[in-house]
């Protein structure tokens, strides 16, 4: 985001208002996407807030500016991967890009979390981790699949659980850049769909908890959230068409039952 911003190095911050910010976000959202300038609008507005702290700026000057809202028609983003994708994604990926895929595909953690996921936190058959996001202490079962998975990586000194083919903790964007190489090969050749994310793995867990019958305050303790909403965020493509079946057996709009 600081590159992206590399030309204002030399403005005056007077000029620094409303009216440049909405031109420069529109900019960037036509030359990189809505994420990269509405990613970019919260670099300044933090920037701006320490400098309102220390009398360097009198306002923050995103302040009401609008950031740019999701398309309606856009496919939705981060979608839950299917069953087939999963396992193919799982058969296909070198190990050191097989262990923190299968980390957040049995756990539903963040990448962030997946990626500083320390040795000493698997214990007693669980991962325990307090979320970098939230603050949230979590406490996940290791599931057999990931444990086999786990048990069949070669052995590395790195202190984190998934590591890099020299043996050292991933870097965010180092790590990036390996998994959209690789899913690239995967989607070129057919064997996944189209808008297959890190992220969407978080969506798949939510999905299939679900999908299982479990209440959404189990989904939101199981992925680290504070609040119910992220956890139906996570969950909402979740088929309950079972679910369904079994409402529509005691809904009765026009007293029908209670007449029989």
């Amino acid at each position: 985001m600081m590159n992206l911003l590399k030309p204002l190095d030399e403005m005056p911050l007077v000029e620094l208002t409303p009216q440049l910010i909405a031109g420069l976000r529109d900019q960037i959202a036509e030359q990189h996407g809505r994420r990269q300038a509405n990613y970019v609008m919260a670099v300044i507005s933090v920037a701006c807030e320490h400098g309102k702290e220390h009398g360097i700026v009198r306002e923050n000057p995103v302040k009401g500016v609008k950031r740019v809202r999701r398309s309606r028609s856009a496919p939705a983003a981060n979608r839950p991967w299917t069953i087939e994708e999963c396992r193919t994604v799982l058969t296909e990926l070198p190990y050191q890009l097989r262990v923190p895929v299968a980390l957040a595909m049995f756990t539903g953690l963040r990448k962030g979390d997946v990626l500083a996921l320390k040795k000493n936190a698997i214990r007693d058959g669980r991962i325990w981790r307090k979320t970098n996001k939230t603050g949230q202490e979590v406490s996940i079962p290791i599931h057999p699949d990931l444990a086999r998975i786990l048990a069949g990586s070669p052995h590395h000194n790195a202190i984190t659980v998934a590591a890099t083919t020299n043996a050292t903790p991933w870097t965010e964007s180092g790590f990036n850049s390996s998994f959209i190489k690789a899913m690239a090969t995967l989607k070129r050749s057919g064997r996944i769909g189209d808008g297959l994310t890190f992220h969407g793995l978080r969506h798949t867990v939510g999905t299939l908890l679900i999908e299982a019958g479990y209440d959404i305050d189990t989904v939101r303790r199981w992925l680290g959230q504070k609040t119910l909403a992220m956890a139906i965020h996570y969950s909402e493509s979740a088929d309950t068409s079972q679910r369904m079946r079994e409402v529509i057996t005691k809904l009765d709009p026009l007293g029908s039952k209670s007449r029989t």
